[in-house]
Formats: C-alpha cells, sequence, structure tokens
C-alpha cells in the first residue's frame, strides 16, 4: 500500500483506527472516482482517501482528525469541489434505504446520490414518490445542507423543510452519534445551513 506524503504518523494512526476496506490510496483503481471534483481546479490530490462504512468508523477517523494537524474534507459526490491536500473523507458508503409503508417515510443514508433514492424507491414503493433533489447525480446531503429545490417544491416545499427532513443521525466532530432532533439548533443547520457549518 502506497500513500502519498504519509510518512508521518498521523497517517498510520488514522489507517489502524479503519478497516483494510475503508481505506482508499493513490495507487488504488478507485482512488480518482472516489476523490474527483466537479472543478478541477478545486482539486488538492489527496494523499488519503477513506470510506467509513459505519458510524462507528466515522466517529473515531473524526474524533482522531480533529486532534491532528491535517488538512480534510467531507466528500459526497465532488459537485461541492470539495477537496483536501491530507485526507478525504468519501461518505459514499452510507448508502442504505428503507421504505416504511404505515407511516410514509424514507430512511436514507446520506452518503448516496437521488438517483439511487428514485430508483429504489420505485422498486419497493412505485405509487410513492419522494421530494429530492431535480438532478438524480447530486447527493443526498449536500442537497438537504444547500436547502434542496425538487421538482415538487412549488407544492411541498424544500427538501430540507421540516415536512419533508424529519430527523438525522449525526456524527459529531468528537465521534458522538447523536439524532439532530435532540439538538434543535443542528437540526435547525443542518436544513439549509450550507455546507461551512460544523467546520473548524
Amino acid at each position: 500500500m502506497t500513500v502519498s506524503n504519509t510518512d508521518a504518523s498521523p497517517f498510520k494512526i488514522l489507517c489502524s483506527l479503519l478497516q483494510a476496506a475503508e481505506i482508499i490510496t493513490p495507487d488504488s483503481s478507485d482512488y480518482t472516482k472516489s476523490s474527483q471534483t466537479w472543478a478541477a481546479q478545486k482539486y488538492s490530490n489527496p494523499g488519503l482517501v477513506i470510506r467509513p462504512t459505519s458510524t462507528d468508523s466515522l466517529g473515531k477517523a473524526l474524533a482522531y482528525l480533529y486532534t491532528t494537524n491535517l488538512d480534510f474534507a467531507i466528500y459526497g459526490h465532488g459537485f461541492s469541489s470539495a477537496s483536501a491536500k491530507d485526507v478525504l473523507i468519501n461518505t459514499s458508503a452510507f448508502d442504505n434505504f428503507h421504505f416504511e409503508a404505515h407511516s410514509e417515510t424514507v430512511t436514507i443514508g446520506a452518503g448516496q446520490p437521488w438517483a439511487e433514492v428514485y430508483r429504489k424507491l420505485s422498486q419497493v414503493a412505485p405509487e410513492h414518490g419522494i421530494i429530492g433533489a431535480r438532478t438524480p447525480c447530486v447527493g443526498v446531503a449536500g442537497t438537504i445542507v444547500s436547502g434542496g429545490f425538487s421538482w415538487l417544491s412549488s407544492e411541498y416545499g424544500c427538501v430540507s423543510d421540516p415536512e419533508n427532513m424529519i430527523d438525522a443521525k449525526v456524527v459529531k466532530y468528537d465521534g458522538s452519534v447523536v439524532w439532530a432532533s435532540t439538538a434543535p439548533e443542528l437540526l435547525w443547520a443542518l436544513r439549509g445551513g450550507g455546507g461551512g457549518f460544523g467546520g473548524r
């Protein structure tokens, strides 16, 4: 395994907190597609890409990264052109989907594009729709924190409106995992607060 610019111990410590399958190095075949940005001039050639597969792994990584001076960023699908010279946290493994017929609600993993959400919903509940992004290739999380306009917004509001985005499980900077509804200001910020909140 070759990791560029990673001779310093912080990279080794970070990798030790994760499973091998969650680590993507520059010599990996998945590196480019896991880190490329929409705006090429924003690309920072990260020394390491990590792709946590659980909130536990993500929590461990975040808690450690916040104790270092490593430059890092959270990455969904590259449309906001998030990049970092040291560590990029790719969230695409958070792709769970569950439709609850009784309450007509959907639990969606924040790391997937809306195209996947639409596809999964059409398979399990083709008679239902969802207030999602107009552009199917953009990600769930980025859409929500940006407010999110749907083709149905004129009638049902934005993706992030309280009637549409009910709650969110959040991994905080210290690695703890909370439901946003237990922290009203956090839930408020998630509903259109933009990608900058919560940064260091």
